[in-house]
């Protein structure tokens, strides 16, 4: 549950500030109320543009929670009441041991009083399964042999009537299925299944289901498919007498509770196994799976919230923009106050006050609307991203989460109202009163204050990141220094120029061909704010001081008269606001720039896929893999009995194989080992696959200690050379690119770590072992094939076969179905277990999912669009008021309706079309150059032109839309009217 003290206390301390400054001045209370009962509307208008902030930061602590509570929920749902395993795995497979060991088990922990309830032996084995009643078939059925007299603890099989199904009541040869198995063989009670155990010598299991049992506790283990067996008759049918290859352990304290205890029940479990010198581990499977799930529910919640915090940006500046125009509105108004004996401070203060109630408003509103934008979120999560089946999909929320976004949301609204009220109250009082505008160079100290200020962060900055390798610091240093020194510089400067030079120069500092960026996991989230906060930066301060009067200057020149006079005073406002036209176009940039780095991310990905499946298939359109032990035996014979040589490519070359062995890999010298998967393959493989190097070693000797040269001028001469070598030198392996370390292609974790000539030792968990030299590292980490490659007499000469799978390599003839070839290939090896992928498709399915993504991440992106759009619109009701008598004079010297229209559109237009193109052009280019550091060498750029010009007119239109009312209603303003106006 999130932390509530800190939220708590936040909220807390801030109404007894409000509360305070409103019981000790009271009259600035009565004056900050009287502002809202007047403008209602208005206040609702600015409450709906507030709230999206809050909202945006609800919606992703929400989307958290419920991610969190259904991948916690996965875990109790498929352990049940189990804690912890013990058991000698090996990539993934389950070798047996003696069931004697567990009663030495269970007297160890009960010896060292290790507080467990429940501890059975199990067999598991994984197999094909036929249904000739039900006329249906699956090649990966689990079946689970269990001892009834053991499963103390464990729980039980419930029938789907609720009654109990004891294992010792289970007639001879007869099995229960859950109902996950059920469907999958449309088996019902009474029909006889048959059990294909084993390849090369295969064994026919024939059992009758004695009953269906419920999906849930014991009879939905690991969310698999499952045939239970009594545990003797499962160890007598699959040649397995006396062993078992999986012990299970309940802790004391039930479903959820059990898990406190685990660390204390694996240590004890460990040093029993360590003192009879077991090849088991004990592991605690139930804190580690909650581990993983929580570690996605973070990865998740802090996605949503970095994607968002542009988003959330926005919403801060449209407060501050707000408030600043509100004190425009007000100027005359405050100036009289002053005139009074109001003091700067008094002034601030009913700010505060007025601000605060937007504050609270605004962030309890958006803390509900955050509910509702989570809950549509996890709705189209659910249609659009690809989870395990059994996986349910609910939504969910902490509460907590709610009273954290309500708390940040009013802490971070109140203190951007305290910034816009603390620069309000400094106000000349004559000037105010009279309405005149603010002197050239009035802000001369505060500039160089603050650049002096910001030159010493930035310098202490760059000193900092070059010298601890601290992104951040590289990062924002040096625009930090840049925009110092060019606030310095506007004490004797006009501002255009010397803020023109620090945009640019923090334009280029990011977006320059080099690269000094050390990405750690840590950082990443943050780094992508920072730097996209910056460039957004960088292009505001670029753009507003030189495009309105860029484009004012290409008007004055045009020939053309008509329309002349609005686009001269539409250019002229945001020239002679550059803060607030700054603050409105980084609302607009920042939101644009995301959903632009979204959508290029997309093009990419859509651009480079069949790169992408070149590299990761090899050349091969269909692998396939038996799920039981073994070779299958004549299999060339029976494949080219059943299927014509003619529809694969290179006929009989067109169809490879490989020796699989799951196995324990280290370095040599080093104890730490790590789950990898050997691959010995045979030549047809080695002649034909496509699959490249990223380095490898440039000579080896031969097993005749002949030296062979593996440098050619021919790249692909020299890619045939390194593969054909191992089968020269038998001490040779190829591993795949994630051994190498931290890359685009894995993360900083843990893992095998080696370069070509370092020596590893394979074992296979049965004591029996190889050294092998790393000849070459492929380029990339393959998906479907990953591990270390050697030759196949490797695997079969050092290894025990019997525990091995293979894997079959298919490269279809132009014009053969891939779909019908799976079907045919599954249909005649049946038996077997052969389940065979396509890979394009298998490739294809991952890609449209992670476009799915990203489209569901632009669509909560442009909730955070909305923020702009209504910053605009509540920017353009506030400026119509606050120069009501500007419009009434252009309407006395000559300006017709539709030319005071037009100034207002076109200056709407430019505001809104500047920041689209900031923010695009930005994206675009940050995502190439992210492109070129990182992924250059295996996909291939584009630029999504269609979607960003659909995006940009959607967002163009829509903000003409939402600001149309308001410029209308100018337009309209009769100039006698307008010229007496007082609010």
């Amino acid at each position: 549950m999130t932390d509530l003290l800190w939220p708590v206390v936040a909220v807390l301390a801030l109404g007894a500030v409000v509360a305070g400054l409103a019981a000790g001045r009271p009259m600035l209370a009565r004056m900050a109320g009287r502002n809202l009962a007047r403008r209602r509307g208005r206040v609702a208008i600015a409450v709906l543009g507030l709230l999206v902030g809050t909202a945006i930061i609800s919606s992703s602590l929400v989307v958290g929670d419920t991610l969190n509570h259904i991948f916690v929920e996965n875990v109790y749902d498929r352990l049940g009441l189990v804690d912890e395993t013990v058991s000698n795995e090996v990539g993934g497979n389950l070798l047996s041991f003696n069931e004697s060991d567990v009663p030495v088990l269970r007297a160890g922990l009960a010896a060292r009083a290790a507080p467990i309830d429940g501890l059975g032996p199990a067999l598991v084995k994984e197999m094909p399964i036929r249904n000739p009643n039900g006329s249906k078939g699956n090649q990966a059925i689990t079946v689970m042999g269990l001892d009834e007299a053991q499963e103390a603890g464990l729980g039980d099989l419930i029938a789907r009537d609720g009654r109990v199904l004891p294992l010792s009541a289970l007639p001879a040869s007869s099995v229960y299925v859950n109902e996950r198995a059920a469907g999958a063989l449309n088996a019902t009670p009474d029909d006889i299944l048959t059990l294909f155990y084993g390849t090369t010598n295969q064994t026919l299991v024939y059992r009758r289901v004695q009953a269906v049992a419920q999906d849930a506790g014991k009879g939905n283990w690991d969310l698999r498919a499952i045939v239970f067996m009594d545990l003797q008759d499962a160890q007598a049918s699959f040649n397995e007498t006396g062993r078992v290859n999986l012990v299970r352990i309940s802790n004391v304290g039930g479903l959820t509770e059990g898990v406190a205890v685990s660390d204390e029940v694996t240590r004890k479990a460990t040093l029993v196994i360590a003192d009879n010198g077991w090849p088991l581990v004990a592991r605690p499977v139930k804190a580690d799976d909650l581990d993983t799930a929580r570690q996605l529910w973070r990865d998740a919640t802090e996605l949503f919230l970095v994607m968002g915090a542009f988003s959330v940006v926005a919403g801060l500046l449209l407060i501050v923009n707000i408030f600043v125009m509100m004190a425009e509105e007000r100027k005359p108004e405050m100036g009289v106050s002053r005139a009074i004996g109001l003091q700067r401070s008094d002034l601030t203060t009913s700010f505060l006050l007025e601000g605060s109630v937007f504050a609270l408003a605004a962030a309890a509103l958006g803390a509900l609307a955050g509910l509702g934008l989570g809950a549509v979120m996890i709705y189209f999560f659910g249609i659009l991203v690809p989870l395990q089946e059994g996986i349910r999909v609910t939504f969910y929320f902490d509460p907590a989460s709610v009273v954290l976004a309500f708390a940040a949301g009013a802490v971070m609204t109140f203190a951007s109202v305290a910034l816009a009220a603390w620069r309000i109250s400094r106000l000349n009082v004559v000037r105010a009163i009279r309405d005149l505008p603010e002197p050239e160079g009035r802000h001369a100290a505060l500039f160089l204050v603050s650049g002096a200020l910001l030159t010493a962060l930035g310098v202490a900055g760059v000193a900092w990141g070059f010298a601890v390798d601290y992104s951040l610091g590289k990062v924002a240093g040096v625009p930090l220094l840049a925009l110092g020194l060019a606030l310095g510089a506007s004490r004797w400067f006009p501002a255009r120029w010397p803020m023109t030079l620090a945009g640019l120069a923090n334009l280029t500092w990011q977006l320059g061909p080099w690269h000094f960026v050390t990405l750690r996991e840590d950082e990443e989230s943050v780094l992508f704010v920072a730097i996209g906060l910056l460039l957004v930066l960088g292009g505001i301060l670029v753009a507003v001081f030189n495009a309105a009067p860029a484009l004012k200057a290409l008007i004055v020149a045009s020939s053309r008269r008509r329309g002349r006079p609005a686009a001269r005073i539409a250019m002229s406002y945001p020239m002679e606001r550059p803060f607030r036209t700054g603050m409105t176009l980084a609302m607009f940039a920042l939101i644009l720039f995301t959903v632009t780095v979204i959508s290029m991310v997309q093009a990419l990905q859509g651009a480079s896929v069949q790169q992408f499946i070149a590299q990761q298939s090899g050349g091969y359109d269909i692998v396939g893999y038996t799920t039981t032990y073994g070779e299958i035996p004549n299999f060339r014979t029976i494949l080219f009995s059943n299927l014509s040589a003619t529809w694969f490519r290179g006929n009989y070359s067109g169809v490879a194989s490989a020796t699989v062995l799951p196995a324990k890999v280290r370095t040599e010298n080093v104890t730490q080992q790590f789950d990898y998967t050997l691959w010995g393959i045979d030549n047809f493989l080695v002649n034909s696959n496509q699959y490249g190097f990223h380095d490898h070693l440039p000579w080896i000797l031969d097993e005749n200690g002949t030296r062979v040269d593996l440098i050619s001028p021919d790249p692909e001469r020299e890619r045939e050379a390194v593969w054909h070598a191992l089968g020269q030198n038998h001490s040779y392996a190829v591993v795949d690119r994630s051994a190498t370390g931290p890359s685009q292609f894995v993360g900083p974790g843990g893992g095998l770590r080696v370069s070509p000539g370092d020596a590893v030792i394979v074992d296979d968990g049965e004591g029996r072992q190889v050294r092998l030299v790393i000849l070459g590292v492929l380029d990339q980490a393959l998906q479907f094939t990953s591990g270390i490659f050697v030759d196949q007499a490797v695997v079969k000469d050092n290894f025990n076969v019997s525990r091995t799978y293979t894997a079959y390599f298919f490269q279809l003839a132009p014009g053969t179905d891939s779909q019908w070839m799976r079907g045919e290939l599954e249909r005649i090896f049946f038996s077997y277990g052969l389940r065979t992928i396509d890979i394009r498709e298998e490739i294809g399915r991952a890609f449209d999912a992670s476009q799915e993504v990203l489209t569901l991440m632009q669509a909560y992106l442009g909730i955070g669009l909305m923020v702009g759009i209504a910053g605009l619109g509540v920017v353009t009701a506030r400026a119509v008021v606050e120069r009501r008598q500007q419009i009434g004079a252009l309407r006395a010297i000559g300006f017709t309706r539709e030319m005071v229209l037009w100034s207002f559109l076109i200056e709407i237009t430019f505001i809104a079309a500047l920041g689209i193109v900031v923010g695009m052009a930005l994206g675009v280019v940050l995502a190439y150059k992210v492109y070129s550091v990182f992924f250059a060498d295996f996909a291939t750029f584009a630029v999504p032109w269609v979607n960003l010009g659909i995006i940009a007119s959607i967002a163009l239109v829509a903000t003409v839309a939402a600001t149309a009312s308001p410029a209308v209603r100018a337009s309209k303003i009769p100039p006698a009217e307008a010229l007496r106006y007082i609010e």
